[in-house]
């Protein structure tokens, strides 16, 4: 089956949604499929993009909620070659209502994605909302790994322990859910109060990598807002270089093919 990597994070602000985009550009960039899926209400990484939400036939919460409707009809593909997306849309936020009366209500994302199988894809990223919700155990439940981004700040390191009791209960649901390491973001290389963080992250959860870090860099936003990944925004820069590096270490530990 294809891997699904969930960019994970109850706490807002760790730069899931950047991530999620760069990622999945830098490995569609080395001849990877990508299909990534929007579950944040906020519909960020698809508006990021350049799609408009508002003219969507169908998104991601048509497929949450409506038995009839399969992944093929919903996935589209995206400016970047070889990334393809599932979109999300505000109506996303009253899936939580919506669901709570539905059997397996956990399981809808991991029941789609099986029923897709097998996909014409490489890899399945996913990008998660700042939250612990029914949408999050949803994906908890789908994925195979989790990316945890982490901007290397205290209150970061506050909300940790949280976010793996959750994925420690999840684990009944889907045991095959491993945590592939930390994505560091945000990271300002002269900083000693980001050098302490990721020493203590180190030093806390030892067994968990630490992948390359990504450097704070005003870039990403400006991709953005160009609706455009930082490696189509400015190809050589530190951080174009860092997100590719960081995909690559990904692929390797989920066993993606070995192109990247």
């Amino acid at each position: 089956m294809t891997p699904a990597v969930a960019f994970f994070n109850q706490k807002g602000g760790t730069a899931k949604t950047t991530s999620t985009l760069n990622v999945g550009a830098a490995m569609a960039e080395q001849g990877l499929r990508v299909l990534a899926f929007d579950l944040d209400p906020q519909a960020s990484l698809t508006m990021a993009l350049g799609i408009d939400v508002q003219s969507l036939p169908l998104s991601v919460y048509d497929l949450l909620v409506d038995e009839a409707v399969m992944l093929a009809e919903v996935a589209q593909p995206t400016r970047i070659p070889g990334f393809d997306l599932v979109p999300s849309h505000p109506d996303l936020a009253a899936a939580e209502l919506e669901l709570l009366s539905e059997l397996e209500r956990e399981r809808k994302l991991s029941l789609k994605l099986r029923a897709a199988q097998p996909l014409p894809y490489d890899v399945v990223l996913i990008d998660s909302p700042p939250a612990l919700n029914i949408l999050s155990i949803n994906i908890l439940v789908a994925a195979d790994t989790l990316v945890i981004p982490i901007e290397p700040h205290p209150l970061s390191l506050m909300v940790l322990r949280r976010l793996f009791e959750t994925v420690n209960r999840v684990r009944r649901l889907n045991p095959r859910l491993e945590v592939l390491g930390f994505l560091p973001t945000k990271v300002h290389h002269s900083s000693r109060l980001a050098a302490d963080m990721l020493a203590t992250l180190r030093e806390q959860f030892p067994d968990l990598p630490l992948l390359p870090p990504i450097p704070l860099s005003v870039k990403g936003a400006e991709s953005v807002a160009e609706h455009s990944s930082i490696l189509q925004y400015q190809p050589r820069s530190s951080l174009a270089a860092a997100y590719r590096q960081a995909a690559a270490e990904i692929a390797r530990r989920v066993g993606s093919p070995s192109h990247v």
